[in-house]
């Protein structure tokens, strides 16, 4: 299990170990932004359920996250994560974060997959809005 966990977190460096985040008050969050990040993470099972893959749009996500994120990888991430815990059914918006430098945001959504298998997916933008981090794990109620 922690082998398929090391594998399916995803986030492409950043630099973020050891920095100190805040979560932001829901009135101090952008909201297109937040949509943005609900909207990528939501397209982007969607098109694993139906077998496919996501394609990224222009300048929608760092370079080293789209090299990552190869169709073959993100068939098996899916099916992985699918095996252990079941097809992704929902997420819904939870937090968002922000490191002390105002570098990144980070957007936390408390998703299931199966029946009852509660995972955070997180989606990390950049100071210039780009996807830079991507994460599936268990949930947890607080940033970990």
């Amino acid at each position: 299990m922690k082998t398929l966990l090391s594998g399916l977190l995803l986030l492409m460096s950043l630099g973020l170990s050891g920095q100190d985040f805040k979560k932001l008050d829901e009135k101090n969050v952008d909201s297109k932004q937040k949509e943005f990040a609900r909207k990528f993470a939501s397209d982007y099972f969607s098109r694993q359920i139906s077998e496919g893959t996501y394609q990224f749009k222009n300048d929608e996500a760092t370079d080293d996250i789209v090299k990552f994120l190869t169709p073959e990888k993100q068939k098996e991430v899916y099916s992985q994560l699918k095996s252990s815990f079941g097809a992704y059914k929902s997420l819904d918006y939870s937090q968002t974060w922000m490191d002390s430098n105002s570098k990144v945001i980070i957007y936390r959504f408390k998703s299931l997959f199966g029946d009852s298998n509660h995972m955070e997916i997180r989606v990390v933008l950049n100071d210039k809005g780009k996807i830079a981090g991507f994460f599936i794990k268990p949930w947890a109620e607080t940033l970990q």
